[in-house]
C-alpha cells in the first residue's frame, strides 16, 4: 500500500498508532459548517447521540454529505497524496445527556483493505474535552482485527471492553477544526455529553483515489454468519436509509465472505499494542 500523507512524519506516526491529530480546518470553515448544521436543521436529535445518516430525509443526508466533502476538500488536497472522500455526515451529542454514549467500535470496511486503506476523518466543531464527549481511542488497535467489518454496529469484543478501557484507554482533547485522521480499524468510542452545549462533529470517509468503494452487507435483524460483498458508488450510503441492502441494478455483487474476527486475549493485546513482535 502506498503512503497516505504528503508529510513523511505524519505517515510514520499514522503507521505506528493508527491515527494522527492535525490542524485541518480554518476558523472560517468551522463557522461555515456550524452555520450549515443550524440552517439545515435536520439532525435526528431525539436521542442523546445521533448521526445525519440516521435521518430518513434523503435530501438532508445529501446536503450534509455534499457540504462536508466540499468544506474538507482544501485540507484533504493539502495533506493527502491522491485520496478521495466518499461521503460525509454530522454527528451530534445533545447536552446534559446520560444516554449519549457512542460505544466502542471499528468503522465499517468501505474498500478492499488488502489493497487500500479506509480512512476516517473526524472534526469537532467545538473544543472537545472530558465533559462533552471527546473522542477516545486505543493506540495500535488497528492491528488487532484484520478482518472486514460489515455496516452493522456490532463490536465483536464486548466481553473485553472493561479490560480495554482499564489498560489502553486514551482520550483525545481535540480543538474545533482539528482533525482525527484514523485507520477505520482503530478501536474508538466517545462518552455522553454532560456539558451545557451540543457537541457536533463533521466526519468523512476516504481512501486512495484509485480504490473502488464496497459494502459488506448483513441484514440488520438477521445478520447470519456471512457478508455479501458489493462494489458500488458512494451515493448508496447517502441516498438510502442506514443499513440498506445495495440495489443490484446499481451495485455489483462480487461474492460473500465469512463474518469473522481475530480471537483476542490480554497477552495478545499487550503484545500488539505495546509493539512486541512475538508472544
Amino acid at each position: 500500500m502506498r503512503s497516505i500523507f504528503k508529510d513523511p512524519k505524519l505517515q510514520l506516526e499514522f503507521e505506528d498508532k493508527g491515527y494522527v491529530v492535525i490542524d485541518f480546518l480554518s476558523l472560517e470553515e468551522v463557522a461555515q459548517l456550524k452555520d450549515i448544521y443550524k440552517e439545515l436543521n435536520g439532525q435526528p436529535i431525539q436521542m442523546g447521540f445521533s448521526t445525519s445518516n440516521m435521518s430518513m430525509d434523503a435530501d438532508y443526508r445529501k446536503k450534509v454529505s455534499n457540504t462536508i466533502t466540499s468544506v474538507f476538500g482544501n485540507a484533504v488536497n493539502k495533506h493527502f497524496d491522491r485520496f478521495k472522500m466518499f461521503f460525509g455526515i454530522f454527528t451530534s451529542k445533545q447536552p446534559n445527556q446520560e444516554k449519549g454514549l457512542c460505544s466502542m467500535h471499528q468503522d465499517p470496511t468501505y474498500v478492499d483493505e488488502n489493497k487500500y486503506q479506509g480512512i476516517t476523518i473526524w472534526v469537532p466543531l467545538i473544543d472537545t474535552n472530558e465533559t462533552n464527549g471527546a473522542l477516545e481511542v486505543i493506540d495500535r488497535s488497528h492491528l488487532l482485527n484484520e478482518y472486514p467489518r460489515s455496516t452493522l454496529p456490532r463490536f465483536p469484543y464486548n466481553d473485553l471492553v472493561p479490560l480495554l478501557l482499564e489498560k489502553y484507554f486514551k482520550r483525545l482533547d481535540i480543538k474545533a477544526g482539528q482533525a482525527y485522521i484514523g485507520n477505520s480499524k482503530v478501536f474508538h468510542w466517545s462518552p455522553s455529553n454532560k456539558s451545557n452545549e451540543e457537541r457536533v462533529a463533521a466526519l468523512a470517509w476516504m481512501a486512495e483515489e484509485e480504490s473502488q468503494m464496497r459494502c459488506y452487507y448483513q441484514d440488520f435483524k438477521n445478520p447470519g454468519k456471512t457478508m455479501e460483498v458489493f462494489e458500488l458508488e458512494a451515493d448508496h450510503y447517502i441516498e438510502n436509509p442506514l443499513f440498506s441492502r445495495p440495489d443490484e441494478s446499481k451495485a455489483k455483487k462480487i461474492g460473500e465472505v465469512d463474518s469473522q474476527f481475530e480471537p483476542l486475549n490480554e497477552a495478545k493485546m499487550d503484545a500488539i499494542i505495546n509493539g512486541v513482535t512475538s508472544i
